[in-house]
């Protein structure tokens, strides 16, 4: 395991964390993370498993309703791109790069004052520079 990240709502009644697990094999590592009314995590799951992804680099948020956002760096799409999803039911993961932006990596996520918004680098034909995206408001 590598790369923790955690996070603790605004209310202090609930826990996040998220990292980089290589219990696939030391060449496949994917993103998990855990979600707890407590600090004593007792299970986890993969935060989107795709076979041959590599998935690295998660960042995690709370908002004010409890619901947690994952942020990570992913190759499923043959080019490192950040992808994230939220811990609401039925929620899947989706990409918040854009493939004109170049290889991105380094995804740091927050959630306060009613949005979520996250912050990534970006590598393109040399050119090196941040991107701010609000991946939308709190659902309150």
């Amino acid at each position: 395991m590598s790369a923790p990240a955690v996070a603790v709502s605004p209310d202090g009644k609930k826990f996040a964390a998220a990292w980089k697990d290589v219990r696939t094999g030391r060449s496949d590592p994917h993103v998990y993370w855990s979600i707890s009314d407590s600090p004593n995590f007792t299970q986890d799951a993969a935060i989107d498993f795709v076979a041959r992804a590599k998935q690295d680099h998660p960042t995690i948020a709370l908002d004010s309703s409890g619901t947690a956002w994952a942020v990570w760096e992913d190759t499923r799409s043959g080019r490192q791109r950040i992808w994230y999803r939220s811990s609401t039911d039925g929620d899947s993961g989706r990409p918040v790069s854009e493939p004109r932006e170049g290889e991105a990596s380094f995804p740091v996520v927050a959630a306060s004052a009613g949005y979520v918004a996250v912050v990534y680098e970006v590598a393109n034909h040399g050119t090196s520079s941040v991107v701010f995206r609000l991946l939308q408001p709190e659902t309150n």
